[in-house]
């Protein structure tokens, strides 16, 4: 049976769009998919940001769930909002510049059955 887990980040103004389409495509080619990606709008985005996240939402319906403050809150505080979204006991956490090999949770998930404690 499939270990479900979600992916978490959180996103805001200063981030690159260009980055976050990179990462995005690399959660898209892991061997093991998350179950959902719970992605924290940390304060008002730039519109070139909106518009790739309504491309996936539209692109991977029921994948992404958007959580959007109102004020920008720090990478901490948008963390543990998102954190209170994730469906998954299990949550990967990604940067928006980050690029994960495609075996990354195929790899973590194989530790923590190995390892449960």
């Amino acid at each position: 049976m499939k270990t479900k887990f979600s992916v978490l980040m959180s996103l805001y103004y200063k981030e690159k769009a260009d980055y976050a389409k990179q990462c995005f495509d690399s959660l898209l080619r892991q061997t093991i998919q998350a179950d959902e990606w719970v992605i924290v709008e940390d304060g008002p985005l730039t519109s070139e940001m909106y518009q790739l996240l309504d491309t996936y939402e539209s692109l991977y319906p029921g994948l992404i769930h958007r959580v959007q403050l109102k004020e920008n809150q720090g990478l901490g505080l948008a963390l543990r909002e998102g954190v209170l979204h994730c469906n998954c006991e299990l949550i990967a956490r990604m940067d928006s510049d980050d690029v994960s090999l495609p075996t990354r949770f195929e790899e973590h998930l194989r530790y923590f059955q190995v390892n449960p404690e």
